[in-house]
């Protein structure tokens, strides 16, 4: 309680508290400065790029769901296809490079597979070709024989079905219309089926020898493509753990990047250039992915 006191000639005095806290009211204490405002750590609500911690996502991959920023929407993806003009991640768009290289080498085998035993019936066609020339005493009868003989060698089996149908075929026409119809039939046929069986052995050869050869620069390429896009991810990863370090910091004190392709390129080149080799990668594969498409072994 406040105190009151006589002053001279007896009149009351009021002497206040020393403190209010000692008589029990409650006091403000302002805060030490003004309020500061914390952004949120991850932009865009929350929605960030899969592979980029830092980086907003601006879409969402075709194929699995992960978003993706713009520098990885930029970067993967295919021009034909299911997905094509589809956002994609670098993931599936690794996995469908993947899938081109072992779709490539399963038909390169199977070519291989088709022109060896192409080859064997050549070889086989011309040896018989020949020792019939010869035994008929023409060693120049002989080798034309034997390169006739070669050449429907080489698509024995095709040729072997397509006689087998061009007889039952003259069978029936026999049986409808008489014998010299059966004759004519089986004549004109015959004809056709050796021209024909000559045409395609020739054009199978030469089919084979082109895939066979494109094949191998084809899954040459696509596999340097699909170490180069591993590298470029991996560089763009690193890159976003140390912004503000220039590249040859980052190859000489970083060993993550010590055998990077990538960055070397960037060093080399700078990042426009690299870059645009980057986008010449992925459009080297789409091309060879049409073809592989295409082709029907």
């Amino acid at each position: 309680m406040n105190s009151i006191q006589n002053g001279q000639g007896g009149v009351p005095v009021f002497t206040p508290p020393d403190s209010q806290k000692s008589q029990g009211i409650p006091t403000f204490t302002p805060p030490g400065g003004a309020p500061v405002f914390t952004p949120p750590s991850t932009p865009n609500n929350g929605h960030v790029c899969y592979y980029h911690q830092d980086e907003p996502a601006v879409a969402t991959c075709a194929r699995c769901g992960k978003e993706i920023c713009s520098d990885c929407f930029d970067n993967y993806g295919v021009s034909a296809g299911e997905f094509a003009g589809k956002a994609l991640c670098y993931d599936c768009c690794q996995q469908l490079v993947s899938e081109n290289v072992a779709e490539l080498t399963k038909n390169k085998n199977t070519i291989k597979r088709q022109f060896i035993l192409s080859c064997i019936g050549m070889a086989i066609g011309f040896i018989l070709g020949l020792s019939s020339g010869i035994s008929a005493g023409s060693f120049g009868a002989g080798l034309v024989y034997g390169i006739i003989y070669g050449l429907l060698g080489g698509v024995f089996l095709t040729a072997l079905k397509a006689g087998f149908s061009m007889f039952w075929e003259s069978i029936k026409v026999g049986f409808e219309s008489g014998l010299i119809s059966f004759f004519i039939t089986l004549i004109i046929g015959s004809i056709v089926i050796f021209f024909k069986c000559i045409w395609l052995s020739i054009s199978n050869t030469y089919h084979y020898i082109v895939y066979l050869k494109q094949t191998s620069g084809f899954i040459e390429s696509d596999t340097a493509a699909l170490q180069q896009m591993r590298d470029y991810m991996e560089y763009t990863q690193v890159r976003n753990r140390n912004r503000g370090v220039d590249v040859n910091t980052l190859l000489t004190q970083n060993s993550e990047l010590a055998n990077n392709s990538y960055a070397r390129m960037v060093q080399a080149q700078g990042e426009q250039n690299a870059e645009a080799a980057m986008r010449q990668c992925v459009a080297t594969i789409n091309e060879n992915g049409e073809i592989i498409r295409s082709f029907a072994a």
